[in-house]
């Protein structure tokens, strides 16, 4: 299975719509999101892609996820999002989310790696999980609030799928 990663950034008048804009940026905006806990499949390739295109005929799609994002009004803070995974060698493995605000962009930085680097540990010797912080991946996404409402997101996207209907799910 592929799982692709992907960040966003995003700016609007409300907390909201900024989080609309990074999903934009990300090119997951028009889709139901559905959120997954952070388990990896065996057999999964996780490849970084800036941005995602779909067809428009996947509007209004599940889109299936996990993703860290942080959304701030707060002017000259720094907000992080970031995403950290780790694979055994055959390709199953756990993602971990965390998100942080701060005063500096090093700072969240910073912070963001030391939390996932703590969470990717507990996490693998849960599992029994030989760990080695030389396989242990992270994706982290900083922007800063100046004028107006920002949000920043890091998202491991697994795969789409649309709806079916029947007399028996119609309204």
């Amino acid at each position: 299975m592929k799982i692709y990663i992907t960040t966003g950034k995003g700016y609007g008048q409300t907390a909201l719509s900024a989080f609309d804009a990074a999903l934009k940026d990300a090119g997951i905006n028009n889709f139901n999101l559905i959120a997954l806990s952070s388990i990896i499949p065996a057999n999964s390739q996780i490849i970084y892609k800036k941005k995602l295109k779909f067809p428009d005929e996947c509007f209004g799609h599940r889109l299936y996820l996990v993703k860290a994002e942080a959304r701030s009004r707060e002017s000259n803070k720094y907000l992080g999002a970031a995403l950290g995974w780790y694979q055994i060698d055959d390709g199953r493995g756990v993602f971990v989310e965390h998100e942080q605000i701060g005063e500096t962009e090093e700072a969240v930085i910073s912070n963001l790696t030391e939390e996932v680097r703590k969470s990717l540990t507990d996490l693998c010797k849960f599992r029994k999980h030989p760990v080695s912080d030389k396989k242990m991946k992270i994706k982290i996404n900083v922007t800063k609030v100046e004028d107006m409402a920002a949000c920043t997101l890091v998202a491991a996207v697994y795969k789409y799928e649309g709806w079916e209907y029947t007399e028996k799910t119609q309204v």
